[in-house]
């Protein structure tokens, strides 16, 4: 079975998969790849109903309760590369459904290998010079957001100025430059506990991986109001949704205006057809952020994300069909496309 497992998780490297779909119904398995492409089905007859379980066992689930929804992890090594795997599987009636996650253990992460733009090149160089503030990651999964954070947190680590840590879950991308810490509720280390025993290790640069709740997203914005320099992800469509989404969570306006450096919204894609991969940004900060959380909208001279992705389109620089469909979701008709003035970054 390892043997097997170590087989799947190759192929799925070598289709430049990020995640692995298991559907099993009765006694057949189905397999699916997520690739930058789109999902990918998996027509086979080597995984079957005994690998699943398998999966299970080596994720470390309660085995004897199978039809609760549960998540475990594992690291394997494939060709002296230690490969971080998340599964998580819900149960219904009739169906399992299972996810595997391959993460990315990389630590040569550079602000250059991000994005060929130059602006927003230069923007990220200047968030590493930042002592205190809040700068946010947004965008749905697999848009590159924890990459961005972590070549960001790296450059700064390499320095050698600042004490980095951060609360993680999972430790997506391993770092020996900065402290990262893993959550695990079943040992009672949750984002709470943790966000608490970070503030009291004297940090001056804090990560976040991801604010997902009300509590969170409070310690956050305290940690950022008490000189800290902080970063977290979120999901949501762009920067004026994530202001929404911290009025939700019960942020006030003013604590933003306080806090807040800038968001960025990205979406990752290709660039060309050797696999080369870039993100695509908006950068909401500065004047345009006050703009914002002031007016509830972007400025009418602001690169939206769509603005962005269009223009990477026009000039060749991605050749991803999901740039075209993502523009279909991001462009409404009350989002400004605006021209090459570059005075709101």
């Amino acid at each position: 079975m390892e043997q097997l497992l170590i087989s799947l998780i190759q192929l799925a490297i070598d289709k430049k998969a990020s995640d692995i779909h298991f559907i099993q119904e009765k006694n057949h398995l189905q397999i699916q790849l997520r690739t930058m492409r789109g999902i990918i089905p998996l027509y086979q007859d080597l995984w079957d109903t005994g690998f699943f379980e398998f999966l299970k066992f080596h994720a470390g689930f309660d085995l004897t309760n199978p039809y609760l929804p549960q998540s475990g992890q594992f690291e394997i090594k494939i060709q002296q590369r230690r490969i971080y795997c998340r599964f998580s599987v819900i149960v219904n009636q009739t169906i399992q459904t299972g996810v595997l996650r391959m993460l990315n253990t990389r630590e040569d992460l550079s602000i250059e290998d991000l994005t060929d733009n130059p602006v927003h090149r230069k923007y990220m160089q200047r968030i590493c010079q930042l002592r205190h503030g809040l700068v946010i990651s947004t965008g749905p999964t697999n848009s590159g957001k924890t990459t961005t954070l972590h070549a960001i947190l790296h450059t700064i680590a390499a320095q050698g100025q600042y004490k980095v840590v951060s609360l993680e879950d999972p430790i997506e991308i391993e770092d020996a430059s900065y402290l990262q810490l893993q959550i695990n509720e079943m040992q009672g280390f949750t984002y709470e506990k943790g966000i608490e025993e970070l503030l009291r290790h004297d940090p001056d640069v804090i990560f976040i991986g991801e604010t997902r709740n009300a509590y969170t997203a409070h310690m956050v914005v305290r940690a950022a109001l008490t000189g800290h320099l902080v970063f977290t992800t979120m999901h949501s469509k762009n920067g004026q949704e994530s202001l929404q989404r911290l009025y939700d969570f019960g942020i006030r306006p003013i604590e933003l205006r306080n806090t807040l450096t800038a968001i960025l919204s990205q979406r990752l894609y290709l660039k060309d057809r050797k696999g080369g991969k870039q993100c695509i940004y908006e950068i909401l900060s500065d004047k345009a952020l006050v703009y914002t959380i002031e007016k509830g909208k972007t400025p009418p001279k602001f690169h939206t994300l769509s603005y962005e992705i269009q223009n990477a389109l026009d000039n060749g620089d991605i050749i991803d069909p999901q740039a075209f469909r993502d523009l279909q979701g991001l462009q409404t008709g009350d989002e400004a496309i605006s021209s090459n003035d570059e005075s709101w970054l």
